[in-house]
């Protein structure tokens, strides 16, 4: 499948109260599906239309959405793609999303009761016969990294958010940081081509 960057994710932060964190969205494609992975959130919705106008793409064209983890910089834009699947990993089902607040206590079964079907993924699936799924329950309980294999930029790591940014991911290779997530990074770094950053810029990885 072909595999491009919709959007680039990143963090807007107006001192003291607003921090508007938007995930990387990427569009994985062939002559059977359209796959979101990772929808993303409120602050990006226009940039995605903006994609979507670019290639010719409807919401109601999108089959698939491949989520990494249920936040709401995540998965907002889910919302819009009513014949999507959401493929999601099985322990998100188990969260008490009203203790997130009084207000995501609401904002997030709104979301979630938006999905019209649910596919729980766990570790070690295969998604459309080129995603591997990886349980990296470090950053939340139902967290996932990607391994996508690509006919036109070779194998897509996306760890998501255990590793946001270029910076985090340095600090992991030089050792800063000596951790489970450090173990799977330099694991995972070694059998890819690019490494596509949930908060950042993609990068190539040079061996």
């Amino acid at each position: 499948m072909k595999f491009e960057v919709l959007i680039t994710g990143g963090s807007i932060r107006v001192p003291p109260y607003v921090a508007a964190p938007y995930c990387t969205v990427a569009l994985l494609s062939d002559e059977k599906r359209m796959v979101l992975i990772e929808p993303g959130s409120f602050p990006a919705w226009e940039a995605l239309e903006r994609s979507f106008k670019e290639k010719g793409l409807k919401a109601e064209d999108i089959t698939d959405l491949v989520i990494s983890h249920v936040h709401m910089d995540h998965i907002f834009c889910s919302i819009f793609f009513k014949n999507a699947v959401v493929h999601v990993h099985e322990k998100y089902i188990e969260r008490n999303y009203s203790s997130f607040g009084p207000i995501a206590g609401l904002f997030y079964p709104m979301v979630l009761n938006s999905w019209r079907e649910v596919h729980p993924i766990k570790d070690g699936d295969v998604l459309f016969d080129c995603v591997k799924v990886f349980h990296t329950p470090y950053h939340s309980s139902d967290h996932v990294s990607l391994l996508i294999q690509t006919e036109n930029m070779g194998r897509v790591f996306m760890p998501g958010d255990i590793c946001y940014s270029r910076i985090e991911y340095f600090e992991y290779m030089k050792g800063y940081k000596k951790d489970d997530v450090a173990k799977f990074l330099k694991t995972i770094s070694k059998d890819c081509d690019w490494i596509v950053f949930t908060h950042d810029l993609p990068m190539k990885v040079v061996g």
